[in-house]
């Protein structure tokens, strides 16, 4: 199989590592401009809920899996490029308006622009690795969200406060903008940079393919016919994804429970994305590289970092102590990022080359609905039953251990059926092959 260099393709994961990272940066940033907004635009909480929420996840997950399938059947690498020029434009666009409607609409384009980019990537990097060598290169492209959404909390932090101090500045060609108008600005202008950086990438021969041209219902099918082995897969990364949801409470439970303020909570989360997540990283790295020899490695990845993940994010919101809260959230942190890496490359290791992007794009609805979804709400609700908001540690603890332990057993009594899946497609692969030449 005729491959390019090993510095090559290991640039391609680079630039594609370096792309998602920007995405989630973008992505975050909105979060930080929240009171900004709020007085600029004269936006309720429920308009700021919808921009930070189903104006970006809806339209995102109702166009992943239609722009899945499109990538099976043509260039990804240019639409990697489509997509990234239309989420910075959208960015940069957020930051020239003045109403709400246009930054909803905004906030959708930035979805549309965003759902090609993990799929495809993830699809590319199958491509220009071997199955022995796979695991290990998407381990690292993986390590995207952590270090994006770190990015967005200490250096977007310190962008806002800075523009903030600086106040209205004119711009060339954009006139005169509001510190968070500019903040936008920045942000979404870099992504052009690695748009143009993307036409040195080739788009990699599709590998291990079973059919010429993928139908639209071909990826459905497969999973649908291997149910136990891809359900054992998305269940756990599921859980992994709706750990996240804690997250997002950091912020109250570090206030009412040990007295922090809003600063204190978001360096540390932010600090955390950006340490935990690579030292996870490297942990799938190595543990990719120590099941290399299994059928199954990478779903051993997903689990061990399940079994890191669930029980000190359990521990965390109950620890008696601000300071060992801190400690078992980094233990916490360290292991999503290990189950984050895990849970794309065990996909691309049962999904035929020809519905590889559709196939992933199916694995991210199904965990991009399930956990925004239906954990913040659940979490918000079960704190309001008890009437005490200082009990959002142990609401966060159940929270937990009722997602996680059964997520936990379901994905490891699912090896067997995971390894079923892979020896099936490669039993295919091999019958697919050309007879060789005397």
């Amino acid at each position: 199989m005729a491959r390019t260099g090993t510095v090559y393709r290991w640039y391609v994961v680079i630039l594609l590592l370096a792309v998602f990272i920007l995405s989630y940066f973008d992505r975050f940033i909105l979060s930080l401009l929240v009171e900004p907004l709020k007085a600029s635009l004269k936006l309720s909480d429920f308009e700021v809920g919808l921009l930070l929420g189903p104006a970006f996840s809806t339209f995102h997950v109702l166009v992943a899996i239609p722009l899945g399938w499109y990538a099976d059947r043509s260039n990804r690498k240019w639409l990697l490029f489509a997509g990234i020029v239309i989420w910075c434009s959208m960015t940069v666009g957020s930051g020239l308006v003045a109403t709400f409607l246009p930054l909803f609409l905004m906030r959708l384009g930035l979805g549309l622009g965003e759902a090609v980019v993990s799929p495809c990537s993830v699809s590319m990097i199958s491509d220009y690795f071997n199955r022995r060598e796979r695991a290990r290169a998407i381990s690292v492209y993986m390590a995207g969200p952590y270090l994006g959404a770190g990015l967005a909390f200490l250096v977007g932090g310190a962008v806002v406060g800075y523009l903030t101090k600086v106040g209205h500045v004119t711009w060339p060609i954009f006139g005169t903008l509001a510190p968070w108008q500019a903040t936008f600005v920045l942000v979404g202008i870099p992504g052009f940079l690695f748009a143009g950086l993307m036409l040195s990438v080739k788009e990699p021969k599709r590998q291990e393919t079973l059919a010429a041209r993928p139908s639209i219902t071909g990826a459905f099918r497969y999973i649908g016919a291997r149910w136990r082995g891809f359900g054992a897969l998305i269940v756990g990364s599921t859980c992994n994804f709706a750990l996240s949801a804690l997250t997002l409470w950091n912020v109250p439970l570090f206030s009412r429970v040990w007295g922090w303020s809003v600063m204190e909570t978001g360096f540390v989360t932010g600090l955390f994305y950006f340490t935990a997540g690579p030292i996870g990283t490297a942990l799938a790295v190595w543990s990719a590289r120590h099941f290399a020899g299994r059928i199954d490695g990478s779903m051993r990845v997903l689990i061990l970092g399940l079994l890191i993940c669930v029980p000190a994010s359990a521990l965390y919101p109950v620890m008696p102590t601000a300071e060992m809260g801190v400690a078992l959230m980094f233990i916490a942190f360290i292991g999503k990022s290990v189950a984050t890496a895990g849970g794309p490359a065990s996909m691309a290791q049962v999904t035929p080359g020809e519905m590889r992007t559709q196939g992933l794009a199916i694995f991210n609805t199904f965990i991009s609905l399930i956990g925004p979804l239906l954990g913040p709400p659940i979490i918000g609700a079960a704190t309001d039953f008890t009437g005490d908001p200082k009990k959002i540690g142990v609401v966060l603890c159940f929270y937990v251990l009722l997602i996680g332990i059964p997520s936990i057993l379901i994905a490891i009594f699912g090896l067997k059926h995971y390894r079923a899946a892979v020896l099936d497609l490669e039993s295919a692969l091999a019958e697919a092959q050309p007879p060789a030449r005397d």
